[in-house]
């Protein structure tokens, strides 16, 4: 799993990849996300988690989150 750019530079994750880790149809979690019912925080890491985010998902009564180094490929992962 990769975390990727936009044009404008933000960080995106395409729900193909979230849909085996959320248990929700990709269709279906785009569909969500079209109507604003999936939440998402990024966090950037600091001190010794300097270079690192925290992604944060949360949908459908389920929360993921993942650490990506500062080249948007995932270094750990848990449910929520």
């Amino acid at each position: 799993m990769r975390l990727e750019r936009t044009k404008n530079g933000d960080w995106m994750i395409d729900p193909e990849q979230l849909h085996s880790r959320l248990m929700i149809n990709p269709g279906v979690m785009r569909q969500k996300m079209r109507l604003g019912l999936v939440t998402s925080r990024i966090e950037r890491g600091s001190d010794k988690d300097l270079g690192s985010s925290r992604v944060t998902i949360r949908v459908a009564g389920s929360s993921w989150e993942g650490i990506f180094d500062d080249a948007g490929a995932l270094i750990s992962e848990k449910m929520l």
